[in-house]
């Protein structure tokens, strides 16, 4: 598994504040509303963010020393 960038650590996070159950937005439109909130976001939300992304990348690197992502292209699949 790759380790979550900033970008997934906020959407994850913010995604918990969305109601769930039935008329509750679709996932596509729970991205599209978390998407908004990120380009919204101050500097000093995203550098945290950042940070928090640069401990995890730094956490999977000690799980898993020897991994290297490789990509599969669609056909390969």
């Amino acid at each position: 598994p790759r380790p979550a960038n900033a970008w997934i650590l906020f959407r994850s996070e913010q995604a918990r504040f969305i109601p769930k159950g039935p008329g509750a937005p679709q996932q596509s439109e729970v991205s599209k509303m978390i998407s908004q909130m990120w380009r919204d976001a101050s500097t000093e939300v995203r550098e945290e963010y950042e940070r928090r992304a640069d401990v995890k990348k730094q956490e999977h690197a000690e799980k898993y020393p020897d991994y290297r992502f490789q990509p599969v292209k669609k056909e390969d699949k």
